[in-house]
Parts: C-alpha cells; sequence; structure tokens
C-alpha cells in the first residue's frame, strides 16, 4: 500500500513442491518396472507413466503458478497475505490489532527451514494460520520488532501531541486568568 515501507517479503517455501516431487518420482519407478518386467506388462506400465506424466506436468504448472501468486509480506504497518490465481484469497492483519504470534515446526520442517506461522489477531475471525513459511522463528521475530517500532512510534506522536497541549494550554490568556481567579 501507498506509504508502507516493506520488511520482509516471501514466497511459500520450496517445500510447498513436495507432493509433486513424490509424484515425479513415483512416475519413474512405474517406468523402470515397467522396462524391467517387459512384454504386456511393459506396455501397460509405459501407458500409465505416459498418462500419469500429463497429469503430473499439468499439476506441476498449476502449482507452480499457485506457488508464485501467494505472497507473504511484513510492512511498517501490517502482516498481508494473498494466495489463488483464478480465485484470490488475502489476508491484511494490522500490526495494532496483533495479539501474539506463534509459529510450529516438526522434524522435517525444522530440517528444510520452514514452517506454520499462527498469528492472533483481535478481530472477528481469530487466527490466522500461514502454512510453507520460510524460516517461521524469524519471521515471528520481524513481525514482534516492527509492533515494538509502531508502539514506539504512537508513543512518541502522543507525548508529543500532550507536550503540544500543554504548552497551548500555558500560552493560553484564558487559563491564566482562570488558574489567578482559583
Amino acid at each position: 500500500m501507498p506509504g508502507e515501507k516493506m520488511v520482509l517479503f516471501s514466497y511459500p517455501h520450496w517445500w510447498y513442491f513436495w507432493k509433486e516431487v513424490v509424484g515425479g518420482l513415483s512416475l519413474l519407478v512405474v517406468y523402470l518396472l515397467g522396462r524391467w518386467a517387459g512384454g504386456t506388462i511393459e506396455t501397460l506400465l509405459g501407458w500409465v507413466a505416459a498418462v500419469g506424466l500429463v497429469i503430473w506436468i499439468i499439476d506441476m504448472i498449476y502449482e507452480l503458478v499457485q506457488w508464485r501468486t501467494t505472497k507473504f509480506a511484513v510492512t511498517d504497518q501490517r502482516v498481508a497475505y494473498t494466495s489463488g490465481f483464478i480465485r484470490r484469497n488475502g489476508v491484511s492483519i494490522p500490526l495494532n490489532r496483533v495479539n501474539n504470534v506463534n509459529f510450529e515446526q516438526g522434524f522435517i520442517a525444522r530440517l528444510t527451514g520452514n514452517g506454520i506461522v499462527t498469528i492472533e489477531s483481535a478481530g472477528e475471525t481469530g487466527d490466522s494460520v500461514f502454512e510453507n513459511i520460510p524460516d517461521p522463528s524469524s519471521v515471528r521475530s520481524v513481525i514482534f520488532r516492527q509492533m515494538d517500532v509502531r508502539e514506539d512510534a504512537e508513543a512518541q506522536r502522543d507525548a508529543a501531541a500532550l507536550a503540544d497541549a500543554i504548552r497551548d494550554e500555558r500560552g493560553d490568556p484564558a487559563s491564566d486568568r482562570r488558574s489567578v481567579q482559583e
């Protein structure tokens, strides 16, 4: 948004494609089994692998587009998440509404460097869960740091407004007469 400063931006972690990798390896195994078996089984498994390859390529293109259109960002004012190509979804959480930020990483996720970030916010929707976030512990730290920066800026703005109000009160001749009469 105009006037916002981008602090963190990322697409989902590459682990997003783990199902496609497993599917591609499975197709390779089916093809190699057919070559090893020979004869009619080779022909049958060859056709299964060919049809599977076409489906795998279509799925891979779809998932690549989905991955590319999914974005997670932290600005100096909010946390934003958008996803989808045909059907778009988006979440925008102002930093002053964030109550807590949690992250979760299983064993595999820790090895690959991705995880789940859950943001608890003061709103009707409750918790927002974001999956396949690269380095979720640092994302959590970035959000908390931006919340602190924002709170400090608001406190300084409030202190400046209070100081201005005190100066205006002292400089107002009517306020001087009231204090003399009291």
